[in-house]
């Protein structure tokens, strides 16, 4: 059987002769049900967060007399 992960980031280390970036290698959680909801919550917050933001953008046009 094998365990489902949820890609929850990336890091990368810095090379310390030049100070570039190294390849960046993504950071994983195991899927349980916690971190299931908590994703989903996530995009939730998101998803209110855009819809704000648009809402406000709109209501900005209008007032400025933009179509849009």
């Amino acid at each position: 059987m094998t365990d489902d992960y949820i890609q929850v980031g990336v890091t990368a280390l810095r090379d310390p002769a030049t100070g570039e970036y190294l390849p960046a290698v993504p950071l994983y959680i195991k899927a349980d049900e916690s971190a299931v909801e908590a994703q989903e919550n996530l995009h939730n917050a998101l998803g209110k967060l855009v819809a704000r933001q648009m809402k406000q953008y709109l209501e900005g046009c209008e007032e400025a007399g933009v179509k849009v």
